[in-house]
């Protein structure tokens, strides 16, 4: 089975600032993905990569639309969907302007044999949740694991149009049962159990006379390739939105957002102003 191949991952499950990014990514089956994209955790081992992030970003801007960004505000538009539910976007009021990668015409020539696969390159999209909504979620006496499965749900629903599609998710967790969360979240599919255990939970849908296999994968992105190319692009949009929350709160240190010591100390020093704490923390 398969003519298209949907790789899906999240950034950011585990902060405490800054939003939940779940990305797709839609390609041909057939499609060559480099060796140099492998998994995005050896890819972006610290802020000296972030650079290789943006070079993919904007290559993967330049396969979809034909031609070179103006500034990674407008990747972030192209390939994103996100609700505020405040007057100012916190997330994206201060993303930069201005690329790191200095030439780009000559970033074209570096990739030039996966630009090579362009036609094969189908969609993007990437899904944020902000801590206000993401705590109102949970509030409900939901997890943080249905959360991040209802925006995995979410993202198959937008590759839905194209039939034959192998959906390659990461596990959430050690869970290993999913299907009664797919019925719930995709209730237009009927939902067929193939194989469930430790390493892989297997499943067939089927939809209106199209046929879909979703896979949740340990170490998805040892398994495929194109849920490294997510978790890439899916890092460098919760960079440049971290860029944009630093800046709007002013903290000078590029702290990670995540439960660490250095981000910890900056949240308790931050001095929210007009911005809504609830915005911008998570309180789990």
């Amino acid at each position: 089975m398969g003519k298209y191949i949907c790789g899906i991952d999240e950034n950011g499950f585990g902060s405490i600032l800054g939003p939940l990014v779940v990305t797709g990514i839609l390609v041909d089956e057939g499609i060559k993905i480099p060796e140099y994209i492998k998994d995005s955790k050896i890819f972006y081992r610290n802020r000296n990569d972030f650079r290789k992030l943006e070079e993919i970003a904007i290559v993967l801007y330049y396969m979809i639309e034909k031609k070179l960004p103006d500034s990674p505000y407008e990747i972030y538009k192209k390939f994103t969907y996100s609700q505020c539910a405040f007057e100012e976007n916190i997330c994206e009021k201060n993303i930069s302007s201005n690329f790191r990668t200095l030439n780009l015409n000559q970033l074209l020539s570096k990739y030039e044999d996966f630009l090579k696969e362009s036609d094969k390159l189908k969609k993007v999209k990437l899904n944020l949740m902000c801590p206000y909504f993401f705590n109102a979620f949970v509030d409900k006496k939901n997890s943080k694991f249905i959360l991040n499965l209802s925006l995995f749900c979410k993202t198959i629903k937008g590759m839905e149009e194209y039939d034959n599609t192998k959906f390659f998710c990461g596990k959430i967790g050690t869970t290993i049962y999913y299907k009664n969360y797919l019925c719930y979240f995709l209730p237009e599919h009927e939902i067929k159990t193939i194989n469930e255990n430790d390493e892989f939970s297997f499943y067939k849908s089927f939809k209106r006379g199209k046929n879909f296999e979703i896979v949740f994968y340990k170490n998805v992105e040892n398994i495929s390739p194109v849920s490294s190319l997510a978790s890439i692009i899916g890092k460098y949009i919760r960079e440049i939105i971290m860029e944009s929350i630093r800046r709007c709160l002013n903290i000078k240190e590029e702290i990670s957002g995540y439960r660490d010591k250095k981000t910890k100390k900056a949240i308790e020093s931050i001095d929210f102003g007009k911005f809504k704490k609830e915005c911008i923390i998570r309180n789990c």
